[in-house]
């Protein structure tokens, strides 16, 4: 196939620069993409990034001494899962289950009542696979409406006590919102829910200490690993600062302006921006308009916030053999508690304080559903004095805890570049008979030409939400246009 396509025939024409494919967003997906056809010898191409830096959603840092992912950050399975089919044979990859075991976890309320951590774990896990059992795909409906009556039918068939009851009814929508974004179990859809595709094996890969973090896979993507003399240039092909507010479709080609005014034409636009980014814009920056199933798709799918506030303690203070400390909370625990909280109701919204691989006096609390944007609206001073009277209200009888030295948030939901976390399927789109796919379909021209095509994790059918769904829909895209391109020949 690589034969069949032209070198470069990049030129200006009047102040526009033209290119054979521009492709909007330099994440994982648009990234993909680009070496993609680099790789099939389609050079004559450029990616346009609206912040500074390449990356998206994924987001390597330092923080304390160590590499900190403050966007995505693990690998979800291991079979049929592309990251770790590009990876898992480098040995970068490590179980966080082996750091969370239920020995290792400290689950205890506000009073300082401690709980069993291996019958929680094991009622809890039977509660959340009620959320991907096979016939949620036969429910119409929302995923609470589902979920609850089956959970408190699990509580009754275990003679569940009250207080574990509210606990877990609680807790799971939490967990849930991690997981696939969701803020809100009845918003969630059923059938779309039953959608998502979970990759068999170790579902808690995460980077080993000593790697570079997630931002190791553009070097793998770009082939730049393991061996640097075979990289593809998506690096040099990449444009940072160019934020995309308009793509036209115009006769034979595609006009796309950037806020700074510069223009460039194509034959072919990949967008991978983020569905939040899409929900924001995409009335403003496509013309003519999106198709309606298209722009439905856009308005209905989810696209959901999850947090994380990395906090760097002087020292451990907590024992060695607990890395996890989680609240629980009754119905009446968490009213108490968020009526004599200083600081409102968003730190009733931490699932747990989790530990950071790569560092032993470093906490990660967790967050999901609304709580999440108030975290990030906050000011540092803020979310630690919060998190910290969260702590000793937890813990602080049993440990002398030490003041944090900073923390480090994530910020997806603020971000402007992504608005958001990842997908999730909604009441609303699965009512309309809406999916990832409708998101996906690449806009034709009068000669079905693929002139505009969509890339990203919420336009993967079954792996939305995850690093290996975006990366597949980047290599679809790619090959559509090389198919396109091939078939012209």
């Amino acid at each position: 196939l690589s034969l069949l396509v032209s070198q470069g025939y990049t030129k200006s024409i009047g102040d526009a620069q033209r290119y054979r494919v521009v492709i909007v967003g330099a994440g994982v997906s648009g990234f993909t993409a680009a070496a993609t056809l680099l790789e099939h010898n389609v050079t004559d191409l450029v990616v346009l990034e609206a912040a500074d830096r390449i990356g998206g959603r994924i987001h390597t840092v330092e923080f304390g001494g160590a590499v900190i992912d403050r966007g995505a950050e693990f690998c979800h399975g291991e079979v049929d899962n592309v990251v770790y089919d590009l990876v898992g044979p480098h040995d970068l990859l490590t179980s966080y289950d082996a750091l969370t075991t239920p020995e290792q976890c400290l689950i205890i309320n506000t009073t300082g009542h401690t709980f069993n951590a291996t019958a929680l774990r094991e009622l809890g896990g039977l509660a959340f696979q009620i959320l991907y059992k096979s016939d949620l795909a036969h429910f119409n409906g929302s995923v609470a409406a589902y979920f609850y009556p089956r959970l408190d039918q699990l509580f009754e068939e275990r003679n569940v006590d009250s207080y574990t009851r509210e606990a877990l009814r609680y807790l799971t929508p939490l967990w849930e919102g991690a997981a696939s974004g969701t803020e809100d179990l009845s918003v969630s859809g059923a059938w779309g829910q039953s959608n998502y595709w979970e990759c068999e094996g170790d579902y808690t890969l995460k980077w080993k200490n000593g790697t570079r973090g997630y931002k190791t896979i553009f070097d793998f993507l770009s082939k730049k690993f393991p061996t640097p003399s075979d990289e593809l240039p998506v690096v040099n092909k990449t444009v940072l600062g160019k934020q995309v507010t308009r793509i036209e479709r115009k006769e034979g080609e595609v006009e796309v302006t950037c806020a700074d005014g510069s223009t460039y034409l194509a034959d072919h636009v990949i967008v991978s921006v983020s569905l939040g980014v899409l929900k924001k814009h995409a009335a403003d920056m496509f013309h003519p308009a999106l198709p309606a199933d298209k722009t439905a798709a856009i308005e209905t799918l989810g696209f959901g916030c999850v947090a994380k506030v990395f906090i760097l303690f002087p020292n451990r203070w907590w024992p060695q053999d607990i890395n996890v400390i989680a609240p629980i909370y009754s119905n009446k625990g968490v009213q108490d508690f968020i009526r004599n909280s200083n600081h409102g109701s968003w730190t009733s919204k931490t699932y747990g304080f989790y530990p950071v691989v790569n560092h032993d006096s470093m906490l990660c609390a967790w967050f999901s559903g609304p709580g999440c944007r108030t975290v990030e609206g906050l000011s540092d001073e803020q979310v630690t004095e919060g998190l910290m009277e969260l702590l000793d209200k937890l813990v602080g009888k049993m440990y002398n805890i030490s003041k944090p030295e900073g923390i480090l948030r994530s910020d997806w939901g603020t971000y402007p570049y992504t608005l958001g976390a990842y997908n999730y399927r909604t009441v609303a789109s699965d009512s309309r008979n809406l999916s990832n796919s409708d998101l996906a379909e690449s806009i034709l021209d009068d000669h079905n030409k693929p002139v505009i095509l969509f890339a990203g994790e919420a336009t993967h059918p079954h792996y939305f939400s995850t690093v290996h769904g975006a990366i597949e829909t980047g290599r679809r895209e790619a090959h559509n246009i090389l198919n396109y391109m091939k078939n012209k020949q």
